[in-house]
């Protein structure tokens, strides 16, 4: 990928096309429609020019003029970081659901000797823990997530496991397999809008439990917390983690849940890190030298999940966000 420097040189050479001027001009509905189509297919003709440039020069000129307006960012070729003003531009989670709209319950029947009803509170009790866990912006910087606690039932040793987890990250296995948690000291989340997919399924156990199957994403729109890069001015620079977490839940009758089984992997995550239960995602500068480590789709099949007791994350370069 090019260092952000590159990218307004690149602006510049888009700004400069032969009859873009034209295209400016062009009324809105199917004829600006048209004109955006034709200025995109340019863009990506350009970039070579821009590359050219860059690596001829040396990088931008001293008096490169700043034409944050010159291409809108939807045009943008989609290797070109995102920004505040565009946070999921190029990603497929763009179309996703916000949040905790993402989490759609199924219809409660009774099974596994609980009524229509107690399964309707086992599922919601399930909804609740994914939103504290993985959506609520104070836990995902650092506060501690009583709320999601409390749904686990408290004679199973997983929810003593998690306090440790929470307090000594580093002894042991973390709480990163359930709580998804970045280091407010190094990156905030940008806006209110976390990007949500997944489903959630249930069933009675030959004895008589009923087991609820959780499976969601969350993509996570993230800034600097201090020194970010401004793509062009105003528009600071914008990385994305990509969540995935399986849980397998047992509901008891009071509708407190006993996980059973979980799975998780991040991506966009320097697991060259020290175990301090935060994910440390990583911006287009730290990406430039990092490891070349195995790329992989989060979107697809790609992704595979490691058990919530894996000793180590596993290390991989996300070919999307």
């Amino acid at each position: 990928m090019s260092e952000p420097s590159d990218f307004v040189a690149r602006l510049r050479a888009e700004q400069q096309a032969p009859g873009r001027d034209a295209a400016l001009r062009l009324d809105r509905g199917t004829r600006r429609r048209r004109a955006l189509i034709a200025a995109a297919a340019a863009a990506l003709v350009l970039v070579g020019a821009g590359v050219w440039v860059a690596s001829s020069t040396g990088g931008r000129p001293a008096d490169e003029p700043y034409a944050p307006a010159a291409l809108d960012e939807a045009m943008w070729p989609p290797e070109w970081p995102a920004t505040v003003r565009m946070p999921f531009r190029g990603s497929p989670s763009a179309a996703w659901a916000d949040g905790a709209a993402g989490i759609e319950l199924p219809a409660s029947e009774a099974a596994g000797g609980l009524t229509s009803v107690q399964v309707g509170e086992a599922l919601r009790a399930t909804r609740a823990l994914l939103v504290e866990s993985n959506l609520n912006p104070r836990h995902a910087l650092g506060a501690h997530p009583d709320a999601a606690l409390t749904r686990l039932d408290p004679r199973d040793g997983t929810r003593a496991g998690l306090e440790k987890a929470l307090q000594s990250p580093g002894d042991g296995v973390g709480p990163l397999w359930l709580f998804t948690r970045f280091d407010p000291s190094e990156v905030r989340l940008h806006g209110d809008v976390i990007k949500t997919r997944g489903t959630m399924t249930y069933e009675a156990s030959p004895t008589g439990e009923l087991l609820v199957h959780a499976d969601y994403t969350f993509v996570y729109p993230l800034v600097k917390t201090s020194g970010g890069v401004e793509i062009v001015p105003g528009a600071e620079e914008v990385t994305r983690t990509v969540v995935r977490r399986r849980l397998d839940l047992v509901a008891n009758n009071e509708g407190q849940l006993t996980v059973r089984g979980a799975y998780w992997r991040a991506a966009n995550d320097d697991c060259r890190t020290p175990d301090d239960g935060y994910l440390h995602p990583l911006f287009t500068e730290e990406r430039s030298t990092a490891p070349k480590w195995p790329a992989i789709d989060p979107y697809n099949g790609e992704f595979q999940l490691v058990a919530k007791d894996a000793p180590d994350r596993q290390c991989a370069t996300p070919k999307q966000t």
